[in-house]
């Protein structure tokens, strides 16, 4: 009687695990096969009367279980994991026919990873292809991980391994999305091919998403099987065109100029795949971070940003690049809600509107009335002084070095190793040491470490006759130098450079370290030409020199050269800026402009006329403030220069011109400042002082 009473139990649990899986739409004949069966015990849920158990595995051994329990009419009442969490690994049906999806070249299979049994089982039945069940987004992202790290490894490279294709939970939260990216974003990094696989929009699902589960049971078998060989065919054309276009993404990344790289960013931005995303996200310069993350909300890309890569820009230091981050990724990150403040129009700072481009132009120093396309409109990228070289190698491969002087007069710089054809692209910052070779000749030599391949080495040498530097190439190999040969090699200043000519301390330190004069000539010995100018000159607490000279163009544009120096640091900058009028809530009408500084604080200039006595003349002044946008206390962003000094006076040239210049004509007519009169004011105090 007890056999009989256990035969019936079991003969029952197995018929409603048949019929769960049926309603499933999966066939019991071969997926009984996958799992166990067992009957319920006391820490069941009441009305249980079949428990399905499958097994989750690590290294090949089994490290947990899952059970679903299931009642009379064949309905799940809950699910429960027992040990560790692993993945199992499902076949296709033997009668399943593989889907008939395009293929590139490079791919010859394709594995299925989902996270729960019955929807990963759903897709292999449809499409005919094996399946990895991992039964929960953190285990799918782990697995794909350890995929990754197992790629490095010296026994498994040149190993066939099948495209990945991710059957992408569409969660209301989106979890399952975003860490289906991450996982993929994992496998690309080290070039292991996946497809991201989501349901269409016509699949409807239940209150928390849908999956491919749903999709099996409101398109049937034959709709699910459409439906998956669409998707499919959609990623792997995706794929093969980021393919075709990838040299142009790694050509725009590999320039060493800052600029020119960042404003090439929104041209191929369409053809990134997360590996050069990332890239992108991770460069040193804020500016290529910013349009990067500019161009995805345009392109409405931004959920394909790892969780990783989003948490650095939503603490990324930059303004712009913060407000952004947080208005994209608010509902990632609990710690960083959505930040919706009204900015006074009365208030001309930078606007705390992360929706708002003109955070961006206040930072790039652009107008606000800016037409954001592109963020980094070429014209109005800023060239930083450097020394250029560049050599082709015979197997076509390019090496670029670019050298610049720190205020130190240490020369630092980036190596550049392209090749196209290769996939090879590296850049790395290396710095100079100045040596002398047996003869006692001058050279510079760096050394760039690459992981896995030759140290190079960088020389830097005067030709014969001192006219120029070269640059050659070496690798290390067996303890011994082996040139790289090739065309080119010749070091040049670039234009912001040759403009700067003997003020330039690059081309002062190359001159001094080996002797190479890359001016025509000295400067002629003769009085400069003074031009009309408005001059100020104020000297910080700590010793700084901001001495500046004011003029209003043709056009009557106020623009101004600034010069900001101290003589025992060596600091030494010249700038060239223009103003922007603006209206201050008490003072009035101003002009604003911003410097631009290497590896110091933004300064932000200002024009000036402050109320003055009764009686005085009304006089023009120029006032600096330090701008630190890494400060969070927005009150502290902003630090007044304080020192002595800086109110503006008119030139000899400008007075001799008098009326005609254009100069005097925009003091008197927007500042109400009248430089002939505040002189003459000055000569008759000067008269009444006693002596």
């Amino acid at each position: 009687m007890n056999k009989g009473a256990r035969r019936a139990q079991w003969q029952v649990a197995r018929d409603v695990t048949v019929q769960y899986l049926s309603h499933r739409g999966l066939e019991d004949a071969h997926w009984l096969g996958q799992v166990r069966i067992r009957l319920p015990d006391r820490f069941s849920p009441e009305g249980t009367r079949a428990v399905m158990v499958t097994p989750m595995r690590r290294d090949g051994n089994i490290c947990g279980i899952q059970q679903a329990f299931i009642d009379e009419d064949g309905q799940k009442l809950d699910r429960k994991m027992l040990g560790r969490k692993g993945v199992i690994r499902l076949p296709p049906p033997p009668e399943a026919s593989p889907l008939p999806i395009t293929r590139s070249a490079q791919e010859k299979d394709m594995l299925l990873l989902g996270e729960g049994f019955e929807t990963t089982a759903v897709a292999i039945q449809a499409s005919g292809l094996p399946g990895i069940v991992a039964y929960d987004v953190g285990v799918v992202q782990k697995w794909a991980m350890e995929q990754a790290e197992a790629a490095h490894k010296p026994a498994n490279r040149g190993t066939a391994v099948p495209v990945i294709g991710f059957l992408v939970d569409r969660d209301i939260n989106k979890v399952g999305q975003r860490g289906a990216r991450d996982a993929i974003s994992s496998l690309d990094e080290v070039g292991l091919a996946a497809r991201y696989l989501e349901p269409s929009i016509q699949v409807i699902g239940g209150s928390k998403g849908a999956d491919w589960a749903d999709a099996r049971q409101e398109l049937g078998p034959d709709g699910i099987r459409a439906a998956l060989t669409q998707c499919i065919d959609q990623q792997n054309n995706l794929a093969a065109y980021r393919e075709t276009h990838s040299h142009e993404v790694d050509a725009a990344l590999a320039l060493p100029d800052d600029h020119k790289r960042a404003s090439g960013i929104a041209a191929v931005v369409p053809y990134m795949s997360p590996r050069q995303v990332n890239r992108a996200l991770e460069d040193p310069y804020w500016v290529v971070r910013l349009n990067t993350l500019y161009t995805l909300q345009m392109a409405g890309r931004t959920e394909e940003i790892d969780r990783t890569h989003a948490k650095n820009l939503v603490e990324d230091k930059i303004p712009a690049i913060n407000k952004r981050a947080v208005a994209a990724f608010q509902d990632r990150f609990a710690p960083y809600p959505s930040k919706k403040k009204e900015v006074s129009m009365q208030q001309p700072s930078i606007s705390t509107d992360p929706n708002d481009s003109r955070d961006v132009a206040a930072i790039l120093g652009l107008p606000d009335n800016t037409n954001f396309d592109n963020p980094i409109p070429p014209q109005t990228l800023r060239q930083y002084p450097r020394m250029e070289a560049s050599l082709k190698a015979q197997d076509e491969t390019w090496y670029q070095a670019g050298l610049y002087a720190d205020n130190k007069g240490q020369l630092k710089g980036t190596v550049s190793i392209t090749n196209k054809g290769q996939s090879l692209d590296e850049r790395h910052k290396v710095e100079y040491e100045a040596k002398n070779d047996k003869k006692g000749r001058p050279f510079l030599h760096a050394k760039v470490q690459i992981p896995d391949r030759p140290d190079v080495h960088v020389f830097v040498r005067p030709d014969d006759k001192s006219e120029v530097a070269m640059v050659s190439f070496t690798e290390l190999k067996n303890r011994k130098h082996q040139q790289i040969e090739g065309q080119g090699g010749t070091l040049k200043p670039n234009d912001a450079a040759r403009t700067n000519g003997a003020k330039d301390k690059t081309i002062q330190v190359i001159g001094e370290k080996l002797g190479v004069n890359y001016l025509e000539g000295p400067a002629p010995d003769k009085e400069k030409r003074q031009y009309p100018r408005m001059e100020s000159a104020l000297k910080a607490q700590d010793g700084t020199w901001y001495t500046a000279g004011v003029y209003a163009d043709k056009d009557g544009q106020l623009k101004a050269t600034v010069r900001i120096n101290h003589q025992e640091t060596g600091l030494d900058e010249h700038h060239k800026v223009s103003f922007e009028e603006r209206e201050g809530s008490s003072s009035g009408r101003y002009y604003s402009a911003k410097i631009e500084r290497e590896d110091k604080p933004s300064v932000f200039m200002n024009v000036q006329a402050p109320t003055m006595k009764d009686g005085d003349i009304r006089i023009a002044r120029t006032d600096f403030t330090e701008f630190h946008p890494e400060e969070e206390d927005k009150n502290k962003r902003f630090d007044r220069i304080q020192g002595q000094g800086g109110w503006l006076k008119p030139n000899e040239a400008m007075l001799t011109k008098g009326d005609k210049d254009h100069t005097m004509q925009f003091m008197r007519e927007k500042l109400l400042v009248d430089p002939v009169k505040q002189v003459e004011q000055a000569k008759a105090k000067a008269k009444g002082v006693e002596r």
